[in-house]
């Protein structure tokens, strides 16, 4: 009898104590870290995010739910005790023990051109009986870019050429001594002023400086971000897609490039452009740059945000899905005395835009 009354009385004390424990302790020893196994990777790839959660205690916490933003483009599979309510907000649950660690890799599929970005994970937990909930959260601090994926050698070829036209009409046939493209195995005939004895002394080998062409002409490319319904978002971001596709292809070319666009940029809030890139190792800049321009409606037109004063040797292209008429005339005035070549990502039926002289209109179908 005496044993009962005793266990009786500890279950009492238990019950009384344990609520006013976990109010005070519950997210002592509690952490959360929400990582990016990677710091880019292109649209369709897979990959992947890690969450680790540290119960350092001697209380368990039986049910523990983790919450994030998470964007929709970003596309996650139906993993166990984990949902993603209107795509909106990843919801995770755990059971954590007393003085354990759990890693869970969540993997998902890069859908969309994108910057994401998860600042906070939000905590809620359940005391031992689950009748209390408490709510908690903790700053993180992980991005994660989805670059543009490239568009096929065929649909890029014809404005790559056009555009290259333009540009060795204007190049000056020399090396650059000053512009270092990377370096390559000496070959019989290179100049010994090229050959890097540093680089040669660390492989062992002969290794000659490569030397980026040096261009009279920089190429401007204006980007228009004007979206809306679901074929206007597909073939703008066609046009990112040829934008950043040609931009790489002229830089491995040692061409200098700008770009501008009516579309802001998502991670620093302000406007997007890329002035003066140069160099073939500029690409995944350049990547990175366009995975954060943003897409909308309303607005305003994209000559607007162009430099002034092209000159006679300039080189304006723009990549726009619009066939408006006053775009067509906004642009011819940018280009003034200039060249331009305008790109036009389209459906299977396009109509017709009017024709200026020193402008070259390319159509890309999607």
């Amino acid at each position: 009898m005496t044993a009962l009354l005793l266990c009786a009385g500890i279950l009492l004390l238990a019950l009384w104590a344990l609520p006013r424990l976990y109010d005070r302790f519950w997210d002592k020893g509690l952490d959360c870290k929400i990582s990016f196994t990677q710091d880019y990777a292109v649209e369709d790839e897979d990959s992947a995010l890690l969450e680790v959660i540290t119960n350092d205690k001697l209380l368990p916490l039986p049910a523990l739910e983790i919450s994030f933003h998470m964007d929709r483009r970003l596309q996650f599979g139906a993993g166990e005790n984990a949902s993603l309510s209107d795509q909106t907000y990843r919801r995770d649950v755990f059971a954590a023990a007393m003085r354990q660690k759990i890693t869970r890799t969540l993997d998902f599929n890069c859908a969309g051109r994108g910057y994401f970005r998860i600042n906070e994970a939000g905590l809620a937990a359940q005391d031992l009986f689950l009748t209390r909930k408490y709510v908690g959260s903790r700053p993180q601090n992980t991005e994660f870019y989805v670059l543009p994926r490239p568009v096929p050698t065929g649909q890029i070829q014809i404005p790559y050429s056009k555009i290259m036209g333009a540009v060795l009409s204007r190049k000056r046939v020399c090396d650059d001594p000053f512009e270092f493209g990377g370096l390559r195995e000496y070959s019989r005939g290179d100049p010994m002023k090229y050959i890097n004895w540093k680089a040669t002394a660390r492989a062992g080998r002969l290794l000659t400086n490569l030397h980026e062409s040096t261009l009279s002409q920089q190429v401007v490319i204006a980007i228009d971000m004007e979206g809306g319904g679901l074929q206007g978002d597909f073939l703008t971001e066609a046009g990112v897609r040829a934008a950043c596709s040609l931009a790489e292809r002229l830089l491995a070319e040692g061409v200098e490039l700008s770009l501008y666009s009516n579309g802001g940029d998502v991670r620093t809030g302000g406007d997007w452009k890329l002035e003066g890139v140069s160099g073939a190792g500029s690409t995944l800049f350049l990547k990175k740059k366009l995975a954060c321009l943003g897409l909308g409606t309303g607005l305003p037109p994209v000559c607007g945000f162009l430099p002034q004063g092209l000159g006679p040797d300039g080189l304006l292209v723009l990549v726009s899905r619009s066939q408006r008429a006053e775009v067509a005339e906004a642009f011819s005035q940018a280009v003034g005395q200039g060249r331009g070549v305008r790109v036009v990502p389209c459906g299977a039926e396009h109509g017709e835009l009017p024709q200026f002289s020193r402008i070259d209109t390319v159509w890309m179908e999607f």
